[in-house]
């Protein structure tokens, strides 16, 4: 009994230590067969660099960005959400504006309730304070997968661009190369 005792409360004990969740700095992920904070953080980087030198110094006017999704058309499943997260979080902490385009209609509503008297004047919206973006920032992320030996050869591209609005032109593209190679995971009957 006290040798069942000793062994449970050794087992208890392992696991209780061993088990535990630790972080890791995201920027020194090594990178893994497929997408992750490697490819994210590289892309961010040049992504958000190349697009602020554009806008500082070929642009030169303030900017206001409505951002598109950015397309996943890989093999994979991608959070897209998560590279266009940070790439705004980055932009406007550079003072780049980003229209929010899921609150017009809220903006709409409350222009129209301070319309009515209901709100104090001094707190209502007034009519012609809404902005229009003058870019639209959008992409995707597409990839060739291919078997060579005993390995599997991923080629992804994530490519992002800004289309002028008045003239729907492309005024700005970027893309970001990654090629992955990786160990075939062994399959058996």
């Amino acid at each position: 009994m006290k040798k069942i005792t000793l062994i449970m409360l050794i087992t208890v004990f392992a696991i209780s230590c061993g088990g535990g969740t630790h972080y890791v700095d995201p920027s020194r992920d090594r990178g893994s067969a497929t997408w992750g904070p490697r490819e994210i953080k590289s892309t961010v980087e040049l992504m958000v660099n190349s697009m602020y030198t554009y806008l500082k110094d070929d642009w030169g006017k303030p900017a206001i960005i409505e951002h598109r999704p950015i397309r996943n058309r890989t093999s994979e499943h991608i959070d897209t959400n998560m590279v266009s997260n940070e790439i705004v979080t980055n932009l406007v902490k550079k003072r780049i504006q980003f229209i929010d385009a899921s609150i017009t209609q809220d903006a709409i509503d409350e222009i129209g309730l301070g319309m009515t008297g209901l709100i104090d004047s001094e707190y209502a919206i007034p009519i012609g304070e809404l902005r229009s973006p003058n870019f639209y920032l959008q992409g995707e992320i597409s990839d060739n997968m291919r078997y060579v030996g005993r390995q599997q050869v991923q080629y992804l591209v994530v490519t992002l661009r800004l289309s002028e609005l008045r003239t729907r032109s492309l005024v700005w593209q970027d893309q970001k190369e990654f090629l992955k190679v990786s160990p075939t995971r062994k399959t058996g009957l």
